[in-house]
C-alpha cells in the first residue's frame, strides 16, 4: 500500500461507489448506499446512539401524550441550513407535508399516513395536513390518528430530515442534485459518472464532533476495481456496497492476518430475496411461486457468498423482535417444484427474466445459480442486468418487472418495517412502491394494521408472526438469506462503528496517522 497516503489529505475521506446516487433528496433517496451520503448533508429531529437508543438530535426534547397520539418536539435554537437560514418549526411541517404530497413521489409517504389529515391531504381534500402544527418557531406538534409505537423510529429515518422550502422551490425538481440541509457537510461538486465531493458545513450546529474536512467519492468501477484501488492506498474503504468486501477477494482477505485485522463485521437485520410480481403471469399463481421456491438451492447460494449469511425461512431476520425460529420455509425439492408447475398448468415450464444489479458480483453469481436451478425444472430464465437505481425504480413500478432481486435493510428495529412496509397490500402505489411483489392479501393487511395500532408488545409480535406465516405460505418472494456485512478499511481510518440501523456513518469517521 502507498504509505504516503498516511501523510496526505489527513481530513479527506476517500471512497468509491459503482454508480451515481439516484438522488440526494431525503424524500426520494432510499437505498443502503445513498442513505449514508444523505446523512452527511441532512439531519432530523432524533437519531440512534451506538446502543440503538433514540436521543434528541435537532430537537432538544420531546413528549408524548398519555393516549400515545400527540408528539410535541422542542427544537434547538441554534440549527441552521447550509444556506445560513435558521431552522424553525414550520420547516418540519413543510418537510413532512412534502413527503405526503403525491407530486413528490416519495417512497416514504406510506410511513406518515397515520398523521391526522394525511389522507385528506393526499386525496386533494385539504391544502395542509391538519395533524402537523407549529404554534411557534421552536415547537413542532404531530397528531396521530392512532397510537403508533414505531412512529418515533419513523421520524429517525432520513425521509423526515428537515429541508428548506425556498431551496426546493428555487431548484424545483433538481433539489436532489443541489441539496441544502443542516448536516455536517454540504455537496460542493457532483460530476455524474465521475465524482462527488462534500465539504464541511461551516454553519453546522455541533462542529466539535466532526473531524473530517471533506468526503470525496469516486463514481464508477466495480467492486474488483475498488479493491485494487484500496490495496494501492487510494481508497479508505474497500467497498461501500451492501455486500462489503467483494466476493472474489473475501476468502483471500480473511486468510491474510494483516488484512483480516482491518475487517469490521456486523450481523444485519436484513433480507436478500427474489421478488415475484403477483400481479403478472405466471407469478399471479401461488403454485408457480411455491414451485420457484422449491426449485432454488439456498444452501448453494450461501456457499457462493462465502457463508456471509444464513438461509432465510421467512421475512424477519434473526435479530428482529418477533423472529419466529419455528417457521418452516421451503426445502430444495426440484421434483416437488415440477409437480407444482404441472398443477399450475405449466407442464413444459415457462420463460421469464430476472432483473439484477449489473455492477454487483454477488447478484451476478446468485442470478446465474438461480438460472441453473430453474432450468432443471423447465423454467427458462434470462438475466437482465441494470444499475442499482434503475432496478429500484423499475421494480417499484406497477406491472413492469415480473421477477427481480431485492434486498431490504432495517430502517428501524421493529417487525413492521419488514412486514407492513413491504407486504401490506394497502400500501401499494403505482410507482415507487416498496411492496415490489404487489402482494395483497386482505387477511394479512388486517393483521398488520391491527398490530400497528396496539400497545401490547407481546400481542403485536404474535400478530406479526401470524401474518408472516400466511405470507410464507403464499410465497410472494423467494426467501434467500439474511446477510452479514464485512467492511475492510485502512488502518488510518478511525471512527468506523457499525450498527444494524446505520451500517456505516461517514460523518463519524476521520483520518489519523498511526
Amino acid at each position: 500500500m502507498q504509505a504516503n497516503r498516511l501523510y496526505e489529505d489527513k481530513n479527506i475521506l476517500r471512497i468509491a461507489v459503482p454508480s451515481d446516487p439516484r438522488s440526494l433528496d431525503p424524500a426520494i433517496a432510499y437505498d443502503v448506499v445513498t442513505w449514508p451520503l444523505v446523512r452527511t448533508i441532512f439531519h432530523g429531529l432524533i437519531d440512534y446512539d451506538d446502543d440503538l437508543n433514540l436521543f434528541p438530535w435537532q430537537a432538544e426534547s420531546w413528549t408524548i401524550s398519555d393516549d400515545g397520539r400527540t408528539l410535541i418536539f422542542k427544537l434547538r435554537p441554534d440549527v441552521r441550513f447550509s444556506n445560513g437560514r435558521k431552522v424553525i418549526a414550520p420547516d418540519y411541517v413543510y418537510t413532512l407535508e412534502r413527503i405526503l404530497d403525491p407530486t413528490t413521489k416519495s417512497p416514504g409517504q406510506g410511513f406518515f399516513r397515520n398523521i391526522v389529515g394525511a389522507r385528506a391531504f393526499q386525496d386533494g381534500m385539504a391544502d395542509h395536513v391538519s395533524g402537523l402544527k407549529a404554534p411557534d418557531d421552536e415547537t413542532f406538534i404531530i397528531e396521530l390518528s392512532q397510537p403508533d409505537l414505531p412512529f418515533l423510529y419513523v421520524l429517525a429515518m432520513p425521509f423526515a430530515y428537515v429541508v428548506p422550502r425556498e431551496e426546493i422551490e428555487k431548484e424545483a425538481s433538481d433539489f436532489g442534485r443541489y441539496p441544502v440541509g443542516t448536516g455536517p457537510f454540504f455537496l460542493s461538486d457532483w460530476r455524474r459518472g465521475l465524482i462527488l465531493r462534500f465539504k464541511r458545513n461551516p454553519d453546522f450546529y455541533n462542529p466539535a464532533g466532526i473531524k473530517l474536512d471533506e468526503i470525496e467519492i469516486m463514481v464508477g468501477g466495480d467492486a474488483t476495481v475498488h479493491m485494487m484501488m484500496f490495496e494501492r492506498g487510494e481508497l479508505d474503504i474497500a467497498s461501500v456496497t451492501s455486500s462489503g468486501i467483494p466476493d472474489p477477494d473475501f476468502i483471500r482477505v480473511m486468510k491474510n492476518p494483516n488484512l483480516r485485522r482491518l475487517v469490521a463485521t456486523q450481523s444485519l437485520n436484513a433480507l436478500f430475496y427474489l421478488s415475484m410480481n403477483t400481479e403478472m403471469p405466471p407469478f399471479d399463481q401461488v403454485k408457480v411461486r411455491k414451485a420457484v421456491n422449491h426449485a432454488i438451492d439456498r444452501d448453494r447460494i450461501i456457499r457462493l457468498i462465502s457463508d456471509r449469511g444464513v438461509v432465510a425461512n421467512g421475512v424477519l431476520p434473526p435479530g428482529m423482535p418477533g423472529f419466529n425460529e419455528h417457521l418452516k420455509g421451503y426445502d430444495f425439492n426440484p421434483e416437488k417444484a415440477r409437480q407444482l408447475l404441472l398443477e399450475a398448468g405449466y407442464k413444459d415450464g415457462f420463460k421469464t427474466e430476472l432483473m439484477i444489479v449489473a455492477q454487483n458480483s454477488t447478484e451476478t453469481k446468485i442470478g446465474q445459480a438461480v438460472q441453473q436451478d430453474l432450468e432443471r425444472v423447465g423454467i427458462t430464465l434470462e438475466l437482465k442486468p441494470v444499475t442499482g437505481a434503475t432496478r429500484i425504480e423499475a421494480l417499484g413500478h406497477r406491472k413492469t418487472v415480473p421477477f427481480g432481486t431485492f434486498g431490504w435493510y432495517q430502517d428501524y428495529p421493529d417487525p413492521s418495517n419488514f412486514l407492513d412496509v413491504l407486504l401490506n397490500g394497502r400500501r401499494i402505489t403505482d410507482i415507487n412502491s416498496n411492496n415490489v411483489s404487489f402482494y395483497n392479501n386482505e387477511k394479512v393487511n388486517s393483521l398488520l394494521e391491527e398490530a400497528a395500532f396496539i400497545t401490547d408488545q407481546n400481542r403485536r409480535l404474535g400478530l406479526y408472526q401470524e401474518a408472516e406465516e400466511i405470507i410464507v405460505d403464499e410465497a410472494p418472494w423467494v426467501f434467500l438469506y439474511h446477510p452479514n456485512m464485512y467492511i475492510l478499511r485502512q488502518a488510518w481510518l478511525k471512527g468506523l462503528k457499525l450498527n444494524p440501523v446505520w451500517p456505516i456513518r461517514y460523518e463519524k469517521m476521520w483520518i489519523e496517522k498511526d
